[in-house]
């Protein structure tokens, strides 16, 4: 066809027709359009999506069932030599139907050039049957010019003159005549009032309001038809209609009247695009099966496995496709990556927030890390150097002594940049005291409370790849020193490593400990680095010192245990230890918010956050939880661009390092929806500030795929891949960015390696890109 589109052709035989002119029955073709941007709608079924909803489809495929019984040879040498014989009178229109009959017999049971034959021999004694029904044999032979002419002498000769018109319009379709198509079908339309008393009258006006795109008159039709015939084709119709104007649900109804595997592609788009996931993936396993569109179909099952977190399935389907069927399989479904619409969205975002983000172990963990103290160094262990060394002086071992006072030397120094250090960070200003630490560090590698320290403000930035690595190192150092060692679990499970083996051991030494305070503490950040919150509930029922991170454990644990007075108690408790800072009055809202509507509780944020008196250090430059929720709060607010506002003037204004309030104004105006800035803001973090973390790599990639900048953000996500090859995001991002450029095997490699049995991005998704996909339709048909 002039489009390129594949349709079947649909036979309405004569003796399903009246007698009489207006019953007489046609054949036509699957309906076409012929308006891009109907076609548009029409072909892309499973174009559009919701939250979870999928896209996974181009083109519904309507191709309804052929029939191809084997060749049977009928001897027609009496028929003929009785048509040849000269007659002086014209046969009767019985015999000449009954001739009809049996040389529709002949094409039906495969003698096709037997049976054209005999169509000609019966023109020449009645051109007005015999020209229509050899019209339609020869469009069934693709034979468009032939069978063009032969429905124009039926016209002619005034029989079936609605019918053949319509097919004669098909045949124009299928020459690229669109002049001729649209007089033959408007011909149609003026002739259809003549077939009113037909059983087929609705058939009719279905197929020509179809072609002259009136959609919903041809939908009526459909819905209150005059004839139960060619239920297939009038529920295919149906099915289309309905799709373009996403009746999704009626679409599926009215394939599924059929009950025929030639639909099960179409139904598994339908499916897709409606979010049952479950039903589309055994359409498309079915269809791939009878052997429909089975490119597609192993395409689509590969997109709705990523759709669905089923990124090792995914990875195969896309490997077998692409290894089958080569370069072809980038034509059907050029996907679009972007970032999600919910991110943006201010209802989305804060029912994400309130069932999500706060209460899940990335943002908990991330709330103990900037409540835990640090450690400040051993002086008696720094004593005991020096002692040792004096000592030994009196003995005569000069180059031991040496060593002594040389270590106790070092580790007074290295002391003393601690306290330095954790003077910064207490004033917010960690990127400097994490500087700090890590020149301390290679003066002193050993130094157990300088690699928590160190591993702290790692975390409190969230890089929690350094953390981990430090952390672990801490523990390794001082195997008393169990925090560090829980930490590194925590980091661990943000970082996707194994940490069972870690976990193991540090709830057996705290097994042998006598019962303390501290020991409490360790048990219950162990409970809740499992998961464990029933367990840890036991920290509420004892009275302990009231120091921030115990506050904090109250609220973290009460929260997951629906227990909103305890919660609201020790929040209220942590706003008046810590009124300047955010953090602490987050988590008050936390505590008393989260039963209000949606609508209530932003005003109820609004009011609370105004009335506070923040002094915004921990904003600017303190831990990045800070920033992180005060920007979805924000966000959830509406007021991401005064928070913008505020942000640059404080970045003009600041005489300390700009690194964090950089960092915030980058995140504010990425879910801000100031794309380009933000993706400028982290490309000057990474190229002039040299903040190159694993996360902020992620970040900049992001902002990238927002801005429309795919070719950046695929460096940026490599790179923070090489920093952080367990971060699943970027893994997933790379494969659907590597799927976007026709790079399967790329996008292979990074799905098949998510090992999840299921995971959802929060950042990224996709869709099919239907301008693409009709560019370069067009450009064919051209």
């Amino acid at each position: 066809m002039a489009s390129g589109l594949e349709e079947e052709i649909i036979i309405i035989e004569d003796a399903d027709a009246a007698t009489n002119e207006s019953s007489d029955a046609a054949s036509q073709a699957t309906p076409k359009d012929s308006s891009p941007l109907n076609k548009k709608k029409m072909l892309l079924i499973a174009g559009g999506a919701s939250v979870l909803l999928v896209v996974v489809g181009v083109t519904l495929y309507f191709l309804l069932q052929k029939s191809s019984p084997e060749s049977e040879e009928i001897s027609t040498q009496n028929i003929e030599e009785k048509l040849d014989k000269p007659t002086e009178e014209p046969v009767e229109l019985s015999k000449i139907e009954n001739l009809i009959a049996k040389a529709d017999y002949l094409y039906s049971t495969g003698s096709k050039s037997e049976a054209l034959s005999l169509y000609e021999k019966i023109a020449h004694y009645s051109e007005a049957v015999s020209a229509y029904n050899l019209g339609v044999a020869q469009i069934k032979e693709a034979q468009y010019e032939t069978a063009l002419a032969s429905f124009q002498k039926a016209i002619q000769n005034n029989e079936k003159r609605c019918v053949s018109a319509i097919n004669a319009a098909v045949c124009s379709l299928h020459l690229g005549d669109t002049k001729s198509f649209r007089y033959y079908i408007d011909l149609a339309h003026a002739y259809l009032p003549q077939e009113r008393s037909s059983p087929l009258y609705s058939y009719y006006y279905t197929l020509i309001n179809y072609y002259n795109q009136n959609y919903l008159e041809a939908l009526s039709a459909l819905n209150n038809p005059t004839t139960a015939e060619y239920a297939n084709t009038q529920n295919s119709l149906s099915a289309k209609i309905n799709a373009l104007f996403e009746n999704n649900i009626k679409a599926i109804e009215s394939l599924e009247k059929s009950n025929s595997a030639e639909n099960d592609f179409s139904l598994g788009t339908l499916y897709a695009r409606v979010g049952d996931l479950t039903l589309a993936k055994k359409h498309f396993q079915n269809a791939i099966k009878q052997g429909v569109e089975p490119m597609k179909a192993q395409l689509a099952l590969g997109l709705i496995n990523i759709k669905s977190g089923q990124m090792q399935e995914a990875a195969k389907e896309i490997e077998n496709a692409t290894d089958i069927f080569g370069e072809e399989v980038y034509k059907p479904y050029p996907i679009k990556v972007k970032l999600k619409d919910s991110l943006f969205h201010p209802d989305e975002a804060q029912k994400h927030y309130r069932d999500f983000v706060s209460s899940s172990a990335a943002t908990n963990y991330q709330k103990i890390f900037y409540f835990s103290p640090y450690k400040i160094f051993n002086a008696n262990q720094t004593i005991s150097y020096i002692r040792k060394g004096n000592a030994t002086i009196f003995i005569d071992n000069i180059d031991s002594a040496k060593e002594y006072l040389e270590k106790g030397a070092s580790t007074s120094n290295v002391n003393i940049g601690i306290t330095q250090a954790i003077k910064k960070a207490l004033s917010f200003q960690l990127r400097e005291a994490n500087d700090m630490l890590l020149k301390l560090v290679e003066i002193q590698p050993k130094h157990s409370a300088l690699h928590y320290n160190l591993g702290l403000t790692y975390a409190q930035m969230g890089n929690f790849v350094d953390a981990h690595k430090h952390f672990l190192r801490s523990y390794n150092l001082d195997a008393k020193n169990y925090i560090s060692g829980i930490y590194a679990v925590m980091c661990s499970q943000l970082t996707d490593k194994e940490s069972a083996k870690l976990l193991s051991i540090l709830k057996e030494e705290l097994a042998h400990e006598a019962p303390s305070e501290e020991l409490e503490l360790y048990k219950t950040l162990l409970f809740i680095s499992e998961d464990n919150f029933l367990a840890a509930s036991d920290w509420l029922e004892k009275e302990y010192q009231q120091k921030p991170l115990h506050l904090a454990l109250d609220v973290i644990i009460a929260l997951k245990q629906k227990n909103n007075i305890v919660a609201q108690k020790s929040a209220t408790k942590l706003t008046t230890l810590l009124p300047n800072e955010i953090l602490p009055h987050l988590m008050h809202i936390d505590a008393y918010l989260n039963t209000l509507e949606e609508k209530k509780y932003a005003l109820e944020v609004i009011n609370y956050l105004k009335a506070q008196q923040f002094s915004f250090e921990d904003l600017y430059f303190g831990a990045h939880i800070t920033r992180y929720l005060y920007t979805q709060q924000n966000l959830i607010t509406g007021k991401l661009y005064f928070l913008r506002e505020q942000l640059k003037e404080a970045l003009a204004s600041t005489t300390l390092q700009t690194d964090e309030i950089t960092g915030a104004l980058a995140l504010a105006s990425l879910y801000d929806g100031a794309f380009e800035e933000s993706y400028s803001l982290y490309n000057d973090l990474i190229d002039n500030h040299k903040i190159r973390d694993s996360h902020t790599l992620f970040l900049g990639a992001a902002a990238s795929i927002a801005a429309n900048h795919h070719e950046n953000a695929i460096a940026l996500l490599e790179l923070s891949k090489m920093k952080d090859s367990n971060f699943l995001e970027s893994r997933y991002a790379l494969g659907l960015l590597y799927l976007e450029a026709k790079n399967n095997k790329g996008a292979v490699i990074q799905l098949s390696r998510i090992n999840k049995s299921t995971f959802l991005s929060e950042y990224f998704d996709f869709t099919i890109d239907t301008d693409k996909v009709m560019f370069e339709r067009n450009v064919k048909s051209q």
